[in-house]
C-alpha cells in the first residue's frame, strides 16, 4: 500500500503486489516452490536470518554516487511523458476527473498542465502491447482491468542553467546527451538513466513554461462531468528499478534529490525540491533476489527495466467521504475481494487517498496530500 512522502517510509507497505504478478508466483507455487518461498515473495515479513542481516547491512551502507555529483538543484517538474492506445480518451479523462488543462491537441498527442504549480503531461497514442506488470498495479483480487498505458519518461527543469555547461556535465558523467531544443528560449537534453529510463534535463520553470495560459480544446467530449476538482501537488511517483540504491544514487547526484533509505530496506524516498517526491523501489526481480526466492523472467535484452507503477497526485479542498461518492458516481472503481465495486481506500496517517483505474487501467491515486 502506498503512503504519502510525508510519512514514514517505515510506515509503507510494500508487499502489495499486482493480481498478475501474484497468479505468476501462485502458478511457480504449483510447480513445487514452497509455501514459505511464496508467502515471502508475496510480501511476508517471514524471512531467513540471513536475509534480515544482508538488509540490515544493506541500510547502513551509505548511497554510492554513481558520478561526481553535479550540484544541481531540480525546480520544475517540466512534464511526464505517457503512451497508451488511446489519447484521446486518455486526456478527456484527466481533463475531466483531476482538473488539468488543455494547452494542445494536434491530433497525434494532447499536452495538459497538471496543476497551476505541478508542471505537466505529453499524452501519446500508439501503445499496441502491453506494458511491463508493476508491483503497484492495482490488485484488489478480482476483475482487474486491462492495462494500456505507460509512463515512459519524465523532463525536469534545474538550477542553474547554462546550457553549454550543463551538456558538459552531461558528457562528462558519460549520459550520452541528446539535444531536444524547441523554439528560442527552451532547452533540453535526453539522457537515459541507468535503467534505460528517459530523461530530460531541461531549463524549464514556471516562468518559462506558462507564458500563455493553456486555453485549449479537445478534440473528443468528456467522459462523464467534470469534478471541478484541481491538481496542486505531485505527492509521490512510484518508481520501480531493480536496485533501488543505485537508482536513489544516480538521482540524488544528478538532479539534487534529498534521499532517505527505508528502515526496513528494499525501498527509499526522495525529495524532489519542493516539487514533490518518488518512493524509489525494488521491482520483482529486486525484491525476489533479496528474499531468496525465485525471480520472475528476465526482460528482453535491451528492454527499460525501470516503471512507474502509480502516482499519487493531491487535490484542493479535499473531502474523503465526497471524493469517494463522486468517484463511484463515475464508475471509477476496483472490485474488491467481497464482490463490492469502490475505490481502493489508501488511509494512513495524516494521508488520505484512494486508487482508481484510469482510463486506460492504469492506476492512479487520488489524495489530500497538498504540499511537502
Amino acid at each position: 500500500m502506498a503512503r504519502s512522502l510525508t510519512q514514514p517510509l517505515e510506515d509503507f507497505d510494500l508487499g502489495r503486489i499486482s493480481r498478475r504478478h501474484l497468479l505468476q508466483l501462485l502458478s511457480v507455487a504449483a510447480a513445487g516452490v514452497p509455501g514459505k518461498l511464496l508467502a515471502q515473495a508475496t510480501g511476508s515479513t517471514v524471512g531467513s536470518p540471513a536475509s534480515a542481516r544482508r538488509r540490515r547491512a544493506q541500510r547502513q551502507e551509505a548511497l554510492v554516487p554513481p558520478f561526481e555529483p553535479t550540484g544541481w538543484k531540480t525546480v520544475w517538474l517540466d512534464h511526464f511523458s505517457y503512451r497508451c492506445a488511446d489519447y484521446e480518451k486518455a486526456a478527456a479523462f484527466y481533463n475531466a476527473l483531476m482538473g488539468w488543462k488543455v494547452r494542445s491537441d494536434d491530433g497525434q498527442q494532447a499536452v495538459l498542465d497538471i496543476g497551476e504549480n505541478t508542471g505537466g503531461i505529453i499524452i501519446r497514442g500508439g501503445l499496441t502491447g502491453p506494458p511491463p506488470v508493476a508491483l503497484t498495479d492495482a490488485g484488489l483480487g478480482v476483475d482487474v482491468p486491462r492495462i494500456q498505458a505507460i509512463w515512459d519518461g519524465f523532463a525536469w527543469g534545474i538550477e542553474p542553467w547554462d546550457t553549454d555547461t550543463v551538456e558538459a556535465e552531461l558528457d562528462e558523467r558519460g549520459l550520452n546527451p541528446v539535444a531536444d531544443h524547441q523554439g528560442s528560449d527552451y532547452r533540453s537534453f535526453r539522457i537515459k538513466d541507468p535503467d534505460g529510463f528517459e530523461v530530460a534535463i531541461t531549463n524549464g520553470t514556471k516562468a518559462l513554461r506558462r507564458k500563455e495560459p493553456a486555453n485549449s480544446k479537445l478534440r473528443v467530449p468528456p467522459p462523464f462531468e467534470p469534478t471541478g476538482w484541481e491538481t496542486v501537488y505531485l505527492d509521490h511517483i512510484s518508481f520501480e528499478v531493480p536496485d533501488y540504491r543505485r537508482s536513489a544514487a544516480f538521482y540524488q547526484a544528478l538532479l539534487g534529490w534529498e534521499v532517505r533509505i527505508g528502515e526496513r530496506g528494499g525501498s527509499a524516498s526522495a525529495r524532489i525540491g519542493d516539487i514533490g517526491g518518488a518512493i524509489i523501489r525494488g521491482n520483482a526481480a529486486a525484491r525476489a533476489a533479496e528474499r531468496g526466492t525465485a525471480p520472475p523472467p528476465p526482460p528482453p535484452a535491451g528492454a527499460v527495466t525501470a516503471i512507474i507503477g502509480h502516482i499519487s497526485f493531491g487535490i484542493a479542498n479535499w473531502d474523503k467521504d465526497r471524493v469517494r461518492q463522486e468517484l463511484i458516481d463515475r464508475g471509477l472503481v476496483y472490485v474488491n475481494r467481497e464482490g463490492e465495486r469502490e475505490p481502493r481506500p489508501d488511509m494512513g496517517g495524516s494521508l488520505e487517498s484512494y486508487h482508481v483505474p484510469d482510463a486506460m487501467g492504469w492506476d492512479l491515486q487520488i489524495g489530500n496530500q497538498i504540499g511537502p
